[in-house]
């Protein structure tokens, strides 16, 4: 029978056996402390051994359980997954599409599709489409999990490495576990868990390249290189932001060659030799992995979406010639341009539109009555057919062609371009073009071919011009040019000019469908007036093939990517979008969220706020660090070989994540174009790996000037309180980032979050 059985029953308990259980109660509590503050001073200790491997098999299990926490939820198609879940569908497909990103990143998300046994069927025609009864869709989700993930333990190494300190460590690994706003960029099939992991790879390389600088040319030395020449390959096949990480990397590489060459007893062949290895590993083999993965999307994509062109339409002709259901694809066609011919015009311009009509008019009062739009439109459509008449005569036979022998343009000849479905010829008006204001109105005046009092009225105005200039607005000069245009022609490059025709790579209003406007210039030299015949029409003659000007892979890749640039460099925000966008001042303070999703389920981009304003401290707290230790080092101080080696090891670490950091954020500054809120978080782990590296060493000196119980005291106390307010922190904030159930409309004085919300624009 036991002693508390004893009590119930109300027999007394013996004195001496209640000072036996207190002394054992209070042993075993000194025991468990005594056991508490081991623990505690194995990890300050931070040798590579259990304890190393303890925490970091902690943290990794840590970031894989919270990528993995509601990954199925919601079940439905999530902001930017409406975007490049389509495009995995299009490579399981092997359909032809256009991006402005580099295509690796898609390639891996079809990867992870394709592994799962997803099919392509799903259209993720816009966000909140359900993903019921489709599968193979959850796999690319994990994939990019478990990359997301993959950024702890990145953190934790990398921090490691730099300073050999395992409470650093794991504080880097802690501020990216708990970070809510990585957590949700890693959960969806989106593009940017794939570029942190590589971005975080090769910043990995770059310090196990540090740490073998002093075993050149060893195993482990190449294996450092070629490992960091892979993942700089990789990055840039993602998003183009990765040349940032790149930057940084060649940074360290010219510093480190400099060094190498201010050293005066190596030979300068020993340098030769260096800088060799080094462009093999950090220049060709980057570029190989590069040139290799466009290949393969290159191989992939042999298929036209839809007759209509809506993606290939703005590349050459020669490069809509591979792709099977293209118009293009196979072509036969009249080579020579015949009067009376049925044909596409295309600017020859990079991203050249075709030129396009349709039955809209201007409005009255600002050009007047019955002016039909022409613009520029990037597909294939029935409404950039036009005919190509005499300036005096319209086609005499019934199918619009006209009688006898085909007589073919000239250069210098007058031509008048008669739209089919709007039955109107084009014509340049004297009234002003709506937005190039300098330029004139380009229009389609209605006019019947069948009416011979029309054809005579321009006949005789023709005929009485005696300077052969254009007797209306509605004659065009035809000159072939074909030497200015920048790809091989399928027919003579041509400049219509009235003046001159010109494409404005403007936007028009509203009315005119957001297409390109065309107007009337004085400038023949112009580039935007070169117009290719794209597709011609004549059954009276002969068709000739086409595949000689079927451009090669070098021309596809490097058309692909001046296009690339192009239409990156035209992503102005506009509209609801200057709303939308973000401006690179806001992020760091995590001053304004980002809806994602809130349909019946809120998902909101805010991140962890806590940490965001720990990182804030830290990264003026680094730098200030950096000023006094130099300041002292000045000053003469002398420290032990012990503090030295540490204070070394914290300056390198603190220059290069704050340059890491600055690479990956300060150029925003200079885009004027659409920023995201998602765009600062590859620098957001750069500056959590620097407030880890400051902080572990601030705990660390604690015992230069606090006795060591009290210094050991102090670790304790930090540590726990730490990672308490990170804990803390997630738990506030970790359902705004996973998302919630909604019902109704989002009231921001009736929501779950309203007491942690600290700025107005956090949608929460």
């Amino acid at each position: 029978m036991s002693d508390s059985e004893e009590s119930l029953k109300g027999d007394p308990v013996p004195e001496s056996k209640v000072e036996n259980l207190e002394s054992e109660r209070a042993l075993g509590n000194v025991t468990f402390s005594k056991r508490v503050v081991k623990i505690m001073d194995d990890f300050r200790a931070g040798d590579k051994g259990k304890m190393w491997w303890a925490v970091f098999w902690l943290f990794a299990a840590l970031s894989v359980a919270s990528r993995l926490h509601y990954i199925s939820e919601p079940y439905k198609v999530v902001w930017d997954e409406a975007h490049f879940g389509k495009m995995v569908s299009w490579y399981i497909n092997r359909t032809f599409f256009f991006d402005v990103h580099p295509v690796g990143g898609k390639l891996l998300l079809t990867l992870f599709g394709y592994l799962g046994g997803y099919n392509g069927t799903h259209s993720f025609h816009e966000p909140s489409y359900t993903y019921e009864g489709y599968s193979g869709i959850m796999p690319m989700r994990i994939g990019c999990a478990l990359l997301g993930a993959c950024l702890v333990p990145f953190a934790f190494h990398i921090v490691w490495t730099l300073t050999r300190s395992l409470p650093a460590s794991a504080f880097s690994a802690g501020l990216v576990t708990f970070e809510i706003g990585t957590i949700t960029l890693s959960k969806f099939i989106l593009l940017d868990p794939l570029l942190m992991f590589f971005i975080m790879a090769s910043f990995h390389g770059l310090c196990l390249i540090h740490e073998f600088q002093d075993r050149p040319f060893s195993k482990g030395w190449w294996s450092t290189y070629l490992y960091t020449g892979v993942m700089l390959g990789c990055v840039l096949s993602v998003k183009f932001v990765g040349l940032f990480i790149v930057l940084v990397v060649g940074c360290y590489t010219a510093l480190d060659l400099w060094q190498k060459l201010g050293e005066l007893n190596r030979p300068l062949v020993s340098v030769f030799v260096h800088f060799l290895a080094r462009f093999l590993c950090l220049i060709i083999i980057p570029a190989a992995m590069y040139l290799t993965i466009f290949f393969i999307h290159d191989q992939i994509l042999i298929k036209a979406r839809t007759n209509f062109a809506g993606d290939e339409g703005i590349f050459s002709p020669g490069f809509q010639m591979r792709l099977e259901d293209n118009g293009l694809y196979n072509m036969t066609q009249p080579y020579d341009v015949a009067f009376g011919s049925v044909l596409t015009l295309k600017n020859g311009n990079l991203g050249g539109v075709y030129l396009h009509s349709h039955n809209l008019t201007y409005p009255a009062a600002l050009t007047g009555k019955d002016r039909m739009q022409v613009t520029g439109f990037s597909a294939k459509d029935q409404n950039n057919l036009f005919r190509i008449l005499f300036p005096e005569d319209d086609p005499d036979l019934p199918d619009g062609f006209y009688n006898g022998a085909p007589e073919y343009i000239m250069n210098g000849d007058w031509v008048r371009l008669y739209h089919l479905h709007s039955n109107s010829l084009l014509s340049c008006a004297k009234n002003k073009s709506l937005i190039t204001r300098k330029h004139n109105l380009v229009y389609g005046m209605p006019y019947n071919l069948t009416d011979p009092d029309e054809a005579a009225n321009l006949t005789s105005q023709y005929e009485n011009n005696e300077e052969a200039r254009p007797p209306n607005d509605k004659l065009f000069i035809f000159s072939p040019i074909s030497t200015r245009s920048p790809h091989p022609p399928l027919v003579p490059v041509m400049s219509y000019s009235h003046s001159t025709l010109s494409l404005m790579l403007r936007y028009m209003y509203t009315k005119g469908f957001g297409q390109h406007e065309i107007s009337c210039g004085g400038n023949l030299m112009d580039r935007y007036t070169d117009w290719m015949v794209e597709q011609q029409m004549n059954p009276y003659l002969p068709n000739k093939t086409f595949e000689r000007f079927e451009t090669t892979f070098l021309s596809r890749f490097l058309e692909t990517h001046r296009v690339m640039t192009w239409v990156n460099s035209r992503l102005k925000p506009e509209g609801s979008d200057i709303y939308q966008s973000h401006r690179p001042w806001m992020w760091p303070i995590c001053v304004k969220s980002q809806v994602w999703f809130d349909v019946e389920f809120r998902i909101v981009l805010l991140g962890n706020p806590i940490i965001f304003w720990i990182n804030l401290i830290f990264l003026f707290a680094g730098p200030a660090i950096l000023v006094f230790h130099h300041y002292k080092r000045k000053r003469g101080h002398k420290d032990s070989e012990e503090v030295i080696e540490r204070k070394e090891r914290m300056i390198f670490a603190c220059k290069w994540l704050l340059l890491a950091y600055l690479f990956h954020y300060v150029p925003f500054y200079t885009m004027n174009r659409i920023l995201y809120y998602h765009h600062y978080f590859p620098a957001l782990q750069f500056s959590s790996m620097l407030t880890a590296v400051v902080f572990g060493y601030l705990l660390e000196t604690l015992g230069t000037w606090l006795p060591p119980r009290r210094a050991n005291l102090a670790f304790h106390w930090a540590t726990i309180v730490f990672f308490a307010v990170l804990v803390y922190s997630f738990y506030l904030y970790c359902y705004v980032g996973y998302g919630h159930p909604t019902e109704g409309p989002f009231n921001l004085d009736n929501s779950t979050f309203r007491n942690v919300r600290f700025f107005d624009d956090w949608e929460i």
